[in-house]
């Protein structure tokens, strides 16, 4: 048994397949004896019992159709056993190696979101992330601080889902700065995700922003900065230059020398007559962060007299004044464009109204604070100025041998990094010094074009081309300069000689680390167990972490749950409808599919 039968007499199949089985009212071949003691010996198969029924097919097809279905089961078979080992695997990962989690609320913004709605500023273009459980209102560009954004009619949209190791920290302990899932202290029923800074036995300080650790401000390694920096202005998506209340936030500081801005982008060609490469680069385009309106911040001008035809009544209820003994005109925030309309016209002084103008312009630039755009409707009280940034743009040298220069200024530091063609070289200068820093061979790949990211956090200047970092970054010893006042053009670069070309140019921040929410390490140092970690949110005004935790709430390693690995099934909402018909449908978004530093 077993073999393929041979052909039947009078088929018309060659020997060696299989051949319609005879019609009923055909008259059968008997069986002789050994044949018909043959049959009874072989086993049944499944598909048997089908023949037992009339056929609904011309006559060969139920031979056919059996050979067919056996057929599938057996090249079915591999497929099927492959499916449950594939579903076996998962369901162990998911047990003992890999779980998924979904985020719910935004204490870790912008770097994994909760249930949020989306919101493309229809001034700039900047699409962003809002809270989602605050209900409908209104938000604001945090790319071109555009107000009055409505979020009516936007969609909710799932939390941010996590795949989460778990034998993560059966075998290593967890980094400083790693995101990590871990059950409530409180209520270990629920999982929260925080990052990382404390570890056990650490004293654990949050002063002006920073974390200090023992003593020693804790820097942030690229990854992490990387995983963490938030995003103060892509020039890339600008508002129209119409705008009323909006001017660029990058300005050319020398106009009619050799930078243009076309499209973003910011060319540079050398002019013929150049100071020699040695000396200071001094044609600059430097950021200014103009706001269009609000604020807190004073400005003053020069105003030697007041203006005879205005009352001083004017300036009832406005945030001007001005102060006589000082000969200065002062405003709080950014001055509107309709009161200095108004006064401008009231007074009827030429001499007002240009310090009116100075005032207007002066005004609108204001130092950058540690706002989100995600806590539009909370009282998160984002008031405090931040200082530690990062530039990022895509730079191309090519042409004579010349310097392109950067440099970041933090009230405190004024770090310039030099990229040098002459003499194929990246230096890192203590700008008020001159001393030298760093010094590291030049990238090749920045002649036809590299990204080049240089920060200043955490007393830390580091700076990177295409990934990589072009030298150990330098930290500066503690205590080394006293802290001036917050620049308010904190970044700019410039160029000499060489050709240049400056494009996709961002400015990102760090994140402040308040104590709206919590004291514990804010208005004391913290020190912990040997057994304790310190974790914070990286939506650090929103965010309910180890500063809020009352006394006798530890994190301790019994509570850890694993470390996330990636963002997966990233997804939107997107309303469809037709013929009156509406829902809502879950659109993948592949692009935000990412590891989790």
């Amino acid at each position: 048994m077993g073999q393929i039968p041979p052909a039947a007499p009078g088929s018309t199949g060659p020997p060696g397949q299989w051949t319609d089985p005879p019609r009923r009212d055909a008259p059968a071949e008997p069986l002789t004896p050994t044949e018909r003691a043959a049959v009874l010996a072989e086993p049944l198969a499944l598909a048997e019992p089908a023949a037992l029924a009339e056929p609904a097919v011309a006559p060969g097809g139920l031979a056919a159709g059996a050979q067919l279905c056996g057929s599938v089961l057996q090249s079915g078979r591999p497929i099927f056993e492959a499916g449950l080992a594939l579903l076996l695997l998962v369901v162990l990962l998911r047990t003992f190696i890999a779980g998924g989690y979904m985020i719910e609320t935004g204490s870790m913004a912008p770097c994994l979101l909760g249930y949020h709605r989306r919101v493309t500023c229809d001034s700039c273009g900047w699409q962003f992330a809002v809270d989602g459980t605050q209900g409908e209102g209104l938000a604001t560009c945090p790319n071109c601080c555009r107000d009055g954004l409505t979020l009516e009619g936007l969609p909710l949209n799932d939390g941010d889902h996590l795949l989460v190791s778990r034998p993560a920290y059966e075998f290593s302990p967890p980094l400083r700065w790693e995101v990590i899932v871990f059950r409530n202290p409180s209520r270990p029923g629920q999982a929260y995700v925080k990052r990382l800074v404390g570890l056990p036995g650490e004293r654990v300080h949050l002063r002006q922003g920073d974390l200090y650790v023992n003593d020693v401000i804790a820097p942030k390694p690229l990854a992490v900065q990387r995983g963490m920096r938030i995003l103060v202005h892509d020039h890339d998506h600008s508002p129209p230059a119409d705008e009323p209340d909006w001017q660029s936030r990058w300005e050319i500081e020398t106009p009619g020398a050799g930078w243009d801005e076309r499209g973003g982008r910011f060319l540079y060609a050398p002019l013929e007559r150049q100071p020699a490469i040695g000396g200071e680069v001094e044609e600059w385009v430097g950021y200014r962060h103009w706001i269009r309106r609000g604020g807190g911040h004073r400005t003053s001008v020069r105003l030697d007299d007041w203006p005879a035809r205005l009352p001083p009544s004017a300036l009832v209820d406005t945030r001007l004044q001005y102060v006589g003994d000082a000969r200065s005109l002062v405003a709080t925030g950014a001055l509107s464009p309709g009161l200095r309309a108004r006064l401008a016209e009231q007074a009827d002084d030429e001499a007002f109204t240009r310090s009116l103008a100075s005032l207007f312009a002066a005004s609108h630039v204001a130092p950058i604070l540690d706002q989100y755009g995600y806590n539009y409707g909370t009282k998160s009280g984002s008031s405090h100025e931040v200082r530690d940034l990062m530039f990022a743009a895509q730079v191309a040298l090519r042409g004579e041998p010349g310097i392109f220069a950067v440099v970041l200024d933090d009230g405190e530091l004024t770090c310039r990094c030099e990229f040098d063609t002459a003499e194929q070289l990246v230096r890192l200068v203590d700008d008020r010094t001159g001393d030298l820093l760093r010094q590291g061979v030049l990238p090749a790949g920045l002649r036809e074009g590299a990204l080049v990211e240089i920060s200043l956090w955490d007393r830390q200047a580091l700076v990177a081309v295409a990934g990589e970092l072009v030298f150990e970054p330098w930290l500066a010893p503690c205590g080394r300069t006293a802290r001036g006042p917050t620049p308010w053009r904190p970044v700019r670069f410039g160029a000499r000689r060489l050709r240049a070309e400056v494009s996709q140019v961002k400015l990102y921040r760090d994140v402040f680390y308040t104590s709206n929410l919590g004291e514990r390490g804010s208005s004391a140092v913290e020190e912990l167990g040997p057994d304790e970690f310190f974790v914070l949110g990286d939506n650090s005004p929103v965010s309910k972490d180890s500063r809020s935790w009352s006394e006798g709430t530890v994190l301790n390693a019994s509570l850890l749950i694993g470390k996330p690995l990636i963002l997966h099934l990233p997804s939107r909402r997107q309303r469809v409808q037709w013929r009156g018909w509406q829902t809502e449908i879950r659109i993948p978004e592949p692009s935000r599919i990412r590891y989790i530093r």
